[in-house]
């Protein structure tokens, strides 16, 4: 899951040190908290009988765009909380949907921070859900959620059918 080659062993002991690290058990015990201020932001939500769903995932498309319907290219704290929140839900859908993965807190790629991402059976590569909101938001890919959620479950049948 590096960037272009496997991890080392020091690397792979550092990446185990962060899911133990505090900050991350402090955002994973968040995520009820977050999910309810979510369906606050994307009132969409509060609609559906189960909001962690496909029509979920539009209802998070369609509010993102609306609230950023010509994004700079920086965001305010506030507009950064907020594509935080849906990345949450993001990958909170995703991992519901699947019924394998986990969130994961690494560093993607050398020049992003530490955060978290999604770790699923089958997909050499970690699934950022902040990226995905940038995603939808900068390059206004409508249906993009669904289509990644899609690929996902497509790459854990092929996983669980060689395992």
């Amino acid at each position: 899951m590096g960037e272009d080659r496997p991890y080392t062993e020091l690397e792979l002991r550092r990446i185990a040190r962060q899911q133990r690290s505090p900050e991350f058990q402090s955002w994973l015990a968040r995520e009820p908290e977050d999910l309810a201020r979510l369906i606050t932001l994307v009132p969409a939500l509060a609609e559906l009988d189960d909001p962690w769903t496909v029509p979920g995932l539009t209802a998070i498309e369609d509010a993102a765009m609306d609230r950023f319907p010509d994004p700079g290219p920086s965001a305010t704290d506030e507009e950064m909380q907020y594509m935080a929140l849906c990345a949450r839900g993001i990958g909170h859908t995703y991992l519901r949907a699947l019924g394998v993965g986990k969130w994961v807190w690494v560093q993607i790629y050398r020049e992003n921070p530490i955060g978290p991402a999604l770790e699923v059976p089958g997909d050499m590569f970690y699934t950022d859900p902040g990226e995905s909101i940038r995603d939808i938001i900068f390059d206004r890919r409508r249906g993009w959620l669904a289509e990644q959620l899609r690929h996902l479950i497509d790459l854990s049948r092929q996983q669980s059918q060689i395992g």
